[in-house]
This record gives C-alpha cells, structure tokens and sequence, in this order.
C-alpha cells in the first residue's frame, strides 16, 4: 500500500513541477500590465525549487520536509483556486466578448453569444474539474504524509521496546550473577 502511495506522491509532485513550469511561459510574454498575473507567474517559478526539495526529501523520507512540503501543496491548492476564480470571473463576467463586426446582424449575434456560452460552461465545468483533482491530489500527499510518519514513529516506538528489552535482558543477566554469587 506505501509503496503505491509513494509511486502516485512521485507523479504528483513531478506533474506538479511540470505546471508550475508554465510560469516560465507567462513571464516570457513580458505583460505585466495584470500584477496579479504577473505575481501568479513569479510564484510559480518559485513553486519548482520547492517541489523539486519536497520530490527530494520524498526520496529521501525526510518527514519533517515532507511535512512543510505538504503545507506549501496546501497553500498553493488554495492560492490557485482563489487566483483561477479571479481569473474567471474577470473573463467571463467582465470582459465584453462582443464582436463589432456582428452588430449589424441579430441573427449571427445570437449565434456567436450561444456559442461563447456554450463555450463558457465547459471551460467552467473543466476548471471546476482540475480543481478537485487539485484537492485530491492534495489528500492523497497528506495521506502519504500520515503514513510515512506512523511508519517512522512504529519504527521508533519498536526501537524502544527493544533498548527496553535489552535493559530488562541485562538487568536480569546482572541480577541472575548477583544471586550466584
């Protein structure tokens, strides 16, 4: 079951890196005329070193990184579900998607607003759709999370009970030569 949980974390996190690479792209168009765009372009870029550490402490069972990497997965869940709905209301709502060119027409009007509806509500249910990927993405590293650190923890708590039986194994031994002599 870890072992499956681990291969689903690594492709995660690997796709994870691969999106936030698309910052690249919107920094490369040089538009800075949207600063919230242009802020969402920047943290992404940021966002690739901090999946690459959490892909490396993943390989290395650094739990306390995982933990923090968890965190910022969450983080960036949120942030990306509060800048996509900016994002799309400022689209969809806002932006006038008219064509001049059809205003002399009601008939070819009436065909382009139907179909930009139409148009509207798959890219909708589409984003709807990947953000809940998003958030089950998000579930399944902190259930990563959560069974890497029981496992550390048993490890732990097994290493105890052993230096505990060790000592009992000794006092014992000690107490078994006392009485002999």
């Amino acid at each position: 079951m870890l072992i499956l949980c681990l291969l689903g974390v690594v492709i995660i996190t690997i796709f994870g890196m691969l999106n936030k690479l698309s910052g690249f792209y919107g920094l490369i168009s040089f538009d800075v005329s949207d600063p919230l765009a242009f802020t969402i372009y920047i943290c992404s870029l940021l966002a690739v070193f901090v999946f690459a550490r959490g892909l490396y402490a993943i390989h290395t069972n650094d739990v306390k990184f995982i933990r923090w990497f968890i965190i910022f997965y969450w983080a960036d869940c949120l942030l990306s579900m509060i800048s996509t709905t900016l994002f799309a209301v400022k689209w969809y709502v806002y932006t006038d998607h008219s064509l001049p060119e059809l205003a002399d027409d009601p008939v070819k009007q009436q065909q382009h607003d139907d179909v930009f509806r139409m148009e509207s509500i798959v890219s909708i249910i589409m984003l709807v759709v990947l953000r809940m990927v998003h958030i089950y993405f998000a579930i399944v590293l902190t259930s990563y999370y959560k069974s890497v650190g029981r496992a550390q923890y048993s490890k732990l708590a097994a290493q105890v009970d052993q230096d505990l039986d060790d000592i009992d194994y000794n006092m014992n031994q000690h107490g078994s030569a006392r009485s002999m002599v």
